[in-house]
């Protein structure tokens, strides 16, 4: 009775998403009760909370992926806030067309911060003229001032697809965008592996596998994204084949 409960409160939710909106970033705990607030696999006190107050790297809290070796712990302005559902939860967004500038963080010493380990592409994409997506990578080094239409971030996970941050399904949740005092200036966390699809969460879900400042100068700034009813639909689809597993499970114990 219970996780029909639960399904019917999760369905209910997906008929009425929640506006997007900015809250106060709070203390990290790793407890995951904010979505970027989770146990890194870099170490204790690695998420992205942790990194953007400045804890990271300290004594006694290293991170065990930190690259480059030496820019930990990050001495720049710390967010203020973050972007999410509502309720805490993440939330697909997009950048409105106008001016950006990109930045490395404070201290870090190369293009985005990457603390991860790996080597995986990553970049911002804009639209061709029929709706698809051209990526421009930010590997090599970032471009400075941009000019841009509408545009979002992308990140090559380690499962060997690509993510972007105006999607909804799978529900990848793969970037985290924090906003400093400032409130033009904004800073995003990338995560490497796929941190949640149709079946359940998947990764550590810290979100500091590479870090990018934003400063948007005039346009549209970040906006949230709403899902299409074809996408609820499915949404909805992958929270009922979990309920039914989960009731198949509990009559095989039985």
């Amino acid at each position: 009775m219970k996780k029909i409960t639960l399904l019917s409160a999760a369905l209910a939710a997906l008929a009425l998403p929640l506006s997007a909106q900015w809250s106060a970033l709070g203390t990290p705990a790793n407890d995951g009760g904010q979505y970027w607030d989770n146990v890194s696999d870099d170490g204790t006190f690695c998420n992205s909370g942790y990194v953007l107050t400045g804890v990271a790297g300290t004594a006694r809290t290293p991170c065990n992926n930190q690259r480059p070796n030496s820019w930990l712990p990050y001495t720049g302005t710390q967010p203020t806030s973050y972007l999410n559902n509502g309720s805490g939860g993440y939330t697909p967004f997009l950048f409105g067309a106008g001016t950006y500038t990109f930045s490395p963080l404070a201290g870090t010493g190369n293009p985005g911060g990457d603390i991860a380990g790996y080597n995986q592409d990553w970049g911002y994409f804009t639209f061709d003229g029929s709706g698809g997506r051209v990526r421009t990578t930010l590997n090599a080094g970032l471009p400075g001032t941009l000019s841009l239409g509408n545009w979002g971030l992308y990140i090559l996970m380690t499962n060997g697809t690509y993510a972007y941050s105006d999607a909804w399904w799978p529900a990848q949740s793969q970037f985290a965008l924090f906003r400093l005092p400032s409130t033009v200036d904004f800073i995003a966390g990338f995560e490497d592996t796929q941190t949640q699809d149709q079946w359940g969460p998947r990764g550590d879900r810290d979100y500091n596998d590479v870090f990018l400042a934003i400063n948007w100068e005039e346009g549209g700034g970040p906006q949230e994204v709403v899902p299409e009813p074809a996408t609820m639909t499915l949404l909805a689809t992958g929270l009922a084949g979990m309920a039914a597993a989960g009731r198949r499970r509990k009559k095989n114990r039985q």
